[in-house]
């Protein structure tokens, strides 16, 4: 019973998300699809620019598959709560909306680690980039900013979403200006000023930066980057919270939320 009361709640979010499949599908899926991912990349680029820059690729989508995947993850959370109707009840709940969504990020978080980890193993066993052991404590101070940063926007982005009808056509847009922002498959500093001035305050564009300087294929300075990338994140958290405050009054004054949508 003290188990199900402390892991109950997660269980049930994990449930809600991954109803389709089971965790042995779950596993193979998050193996599978990324790996594919990172080596249809890695060999086009590396097949346009050169089998150098295979590793500078490989690392910048998997910072990249994490995001993604933490922002679908936030997006059929509150999808499936508003296409059910308890987005409605979690607003008339006594407990603050945003306790309540902070403890159903708990499974979109742990889906994002995992996904973060596999892609380092797969970077390590199948391209053979090796962690230079003296940064190990830089990669694991990056794993806490990446997320913290990532569940902040993906919990802002969600909110945001549900203004918008067709939700997969926002994503997918999303999805496209983080690759093309964030320099995923190439350095931000090619992008025209205007448009680094915008990817400096996406989230993950710092994170990308940060985990090729620490494999020592860029030689910045890897604690401004760390710092940048906890700010954007940190601005991300207020506006998401303060954005979910505004919904939960508005429903609270109107006695129903996005009724017109």
């Amino acid at each position: 019973m003290i188990l199900l009361n402390k892991f109950g709640f997660t269980y049930l979010s994990y449930k809600a998300l991954y109803s389709f499949q089971t965790l042995r599908l779950f596993i193979l899926f998050r193996i599978l699809d990324p790996f594919m991912h990172y080596l249809f990349f890695a060999t086009l680029v590396s097949a346009i620019a050169g089998p150098e820059y295979l590793s500078y690729v490989v690392l910048g989508n998997i910072v990249f598959y994490t995001g993604r995947t933490m922002m679908i993850n936030f997006m059929s959370m509150f999808r499936g709560e508003r296409q059910y109707g308890t987005l409605e009840l979690n607003i008339a709940s006594p407990t603050s909306t945003f306790v309540i969504i902070s403890r159903k990020a708990v499974v979109p978080l742990l889906d994002g680690l995992f996904v973060f980890v596999v892609g380092l193993i797969i970077a390590r066993l199948l391209f053979g980039i090796e962690l230079p052991v003296e940064q190990f404590g830089y990669l694991l101070l990056l794993f806490v900013v990446t997320m913290f940063s990532l569940l902040s926007f993906s919990l802002l982005f969600a909110c945001v979403s549900l203004l918008f009808s067709n939700v997969n056509l926002f994503l997918n847009f999303m999805i496209a200006s983080f690759q093309v922002f964030c320099g995923v498959n190439f350095s931000v500093s090619l992008l025209p000023g205007p448009m680094e001035v915008i990817a400096r305050l996406l989230p993950l564009t710092n994170s990308i930066e940060a985990i090729r300087s620490i494999y020592q294929l860029e030689y910045n300075a890897i604690s401004p980057l760390l710092l940048n990338e906890l700010m954007v994140g940190a601005a991300y958290f207020i506006i998401a919270l303060i954005l979910v405050n505004v919904m939960e009054q508005l429903a609270r004054r109107q006695g129903a939320l996005f009724k017109n949508l």
